[in-house]
């Protein structure tokens, strides 16, 4: 999809309106020991993820009560796919989970431009990182040459900014990431604490189950709630070691009490279990359909 606000081809796709949050168990990808298959997997993950303007992921513990260190790799692997590629070394330096971050698909999202130039009459959303020089403070944006920012901000700190080409040079303005509506990559949480906890202000709670609801039963009631939503919506899975209700077992909650919807997605699946990453793609497919229906 490709925006229209300014030419040549402005690549700007909007959030989904109700936005979407995703809940990811840190238990993903820890059933293999290959540091290597985990982290592609990870990658088809943050991929989904992007495919359907994922604004956040959450990733919650199954037992809060045992925290599991592989939240903390999976933030890192997603932080790492969502950074501009022309940043990464500044912001990553060399540590042993990113071994293989070499074999990660690339997300080509609206901050991932295609080249350092950007052509006379065109417009991009950018990445940036303020740098001090001098008495000045500047923004490396992976252009020709750092931006100039009219007033101090604190090095270091990451920006995303609207750049634009016109004969004269360059214009850019500052990009407020949670007010703009554009998306701009998924933002990685690692959140403590019981699922009911974590999922407090959501207008729409929604989990995403082999017990739950046919996805053709419920079909209509789920998008007259998405159609109403007042607010975001949070969609969340389990794992290969637990399902959700299992999870809301361990943490001694209710299945059909925590969430508005629990759904089951994938209708007679065909493997015996379906991977997160997979029914990631298949539920956001879905919920994706719903919300464009709404827009529409």
């Amino acid at each position: 999809m490709t925006g229209q606000e300014g030419s040549p081809e402005f690549f700007a796709p909007p959030l989904p309106s109700p936005r979407v949050h995703v809940f990811i168990p840190s238990a993903f990808g820890t059933e293999t020991s290959s540091l290597l298959e985990r982290t592609m997997r990870v990658g088809v993950l943050a991929r989904a993820l992007a495919v359907f303007r994922v604004e956040k992921v959450v990733i919650f513990h199954e037992d809060p009560k045992r925290p599991d260190p592989n939240a903390r790799f999976l933030k890192t692997v997603i932080d790492y796919m969502n950074t501009a590629p022309y940043l990464r070394k500044e912001l990553f330096p060399i540590r042993p989970e990113l071994r293989y971050v070499g074999v990660l698909p690339p997300l080509n999202i609206p901050t991932h431009p295609e080249s350092r130039t950007i052509p006379v009459g065109g417009m991009e959303l950018r990445e940036g990182l303020v740098m001090r020089r001098g008495e000045g403070y500047y923004v490396e944006a992976g252009l020709e040459r750092p931006l100039r920012l009219r007033s101090p901000r604190r090095p270091m700190s990451r920006v995303h900014l609207l750049v634009r080409r016109k004969k004269g040079g360059l214009s850019f303005r500052l990009v407020s990431r949670t007010k703009s509506p554009y998306f701009l990559g998924t933002t990685a949480e690692v959140r403590d604490g019981p699922l009911d906890r974590l999922m407090e202000g959501y207008a729409l709670r929604i989990g995403a189950s082999r017990v739950g609801e046919l996805v053709t039963d419920g079909w209509s009631r789920l998008g007259e709630a998405l159609r109403g939503a007042n607010g975001n919506v949070c969609v969340v899975f389990g794992s290969y070691r637990r399902g959700l209700r299992e999870i809301a077992e361990v943490q001694g909650l209710r299945l059909d009490r925590l969430f508005d919807f629990v759904v089951n997605f994938i209708p007679d699946q065909g493997v015996r279990t379906v991977r997160t990453e997979e029914a990631v793609y298949a539920v956001l497919s879905i919920v994706n359909l719903l919300i464009s229906m709404r827009n529409r």
